[in-house]
């Protein structure tokens, strides 16, 4: 237990290190052209994701290989992966550590809640079927891009407005993410919908599944409502924003969640 624990605190005390140092870039340094808390919060937040993998790898080999197993486990997975996608993909992009500030405070609360309600929960269960194990790694990958690309188009509006850009690009790495991640929560669906509840291994959690089916067809419609010049910038940031708050508990399953739809 006491690696985990090391681990798992390793982790968070360095994302919130990165989350100050990524603030401190966004508010000082960005209109110097100056870039050392910006390179700090990247050191730390790659350190945060080799901390929680060594954690979760372990929770996995204690798990039967899935350490996810409740709501917080399934935070904790988002901010894992958002941290792990932005940590690949921030070199590729000079505005990614003006995006470091939205991704970590993302996923510090994101973790906050995780570590708060894990106490609570058993370490580990096995794993009942694959199909259960593959819908919920498309689940956490869908929530893990969708938060990614809020975080990361709020980072990029916060930049542009910074640097006093009067004209920004519109191509966006957030609108591939949105795309990707619909994808991964559309086949997730089919998967608990179509096959887990026909063989009856799935969940009868009919309010989650439509909340999911909803907050994808109002996604979809925010895709196609971008190709207007109106809903480009703040509309499209504020619409990822209010997106992922709707998302993100249906896919954790909150309370009220748990009851058959009485129709």
């Amino acid at each position: 237990m006491t690696p985990l624990v090391a681990w798992k605190g390793v982790g968070y005390a360095a994302l919130s290190v990165a989350m100050g140092a990524y603030f401190w870039h966004l508010a000082y340094e960005i209109r110097r052209g100056e870039r050392v808390s910006g390179i700090c919060g990247q050191v730390l937040s790659t350190l945060a994701v080799i901390s929680w993998g060594l954690w979760l790898l372990e929770r996995a080999q204690k798990g039967h290989g899935w350490p996810f197993v409740s709501a917080a486990d399934l935070a904790i997975g988002v901010s894992f992966l958002m941290l792990l996608l932005y940590s690949v993909l921030s070199p590729f992009d000079r505005r990614a550590p003006a995006a470091g500030f939205p991704v970590t405070a993302i996923a510090l609360i994101l973790a906050s809640y995780g570590l708060g309600q894990s106490q609570a929960v058993a370490l580990a269960t096995p794993v009942t079927s694959r199909g259960e194990l593959v819908r919920d790694a498309l689940n956490l990958s869908g929530a893990s891009l969708l938060a990614l690309a809020a975080a990361v188009d709020l980072g990029g509006r916060l930049y542009v407005h910074l640097q006093a850009q009067e004209h920004e690009s519109n191509s966006t790495p957030s609108v591939p993410m949105v795309q990707a991640g619909l994808f991964c929560l559309a086949i997730g669906l089919a998967i608990d919908t179509w096959w887990l509840q026909k063989i009856g291994l799935g969940s009868t959690d009919d309010a989650q599944q439509a909340g999911i089916a909803i907050v994808w067809v109002a996604y979809f419609a925010a895709l196609r409502l971008r190709t207007s010049r109106r809903w480009r910038g703040w509309p499209w940031t504020i619409a990822l924003l209010i997106g992922l708050a709707c998302i993100l508990p249906a896919l954790f399953n909150v309370p009220w969640l748990e009851r058959v739809l009485g129709v």
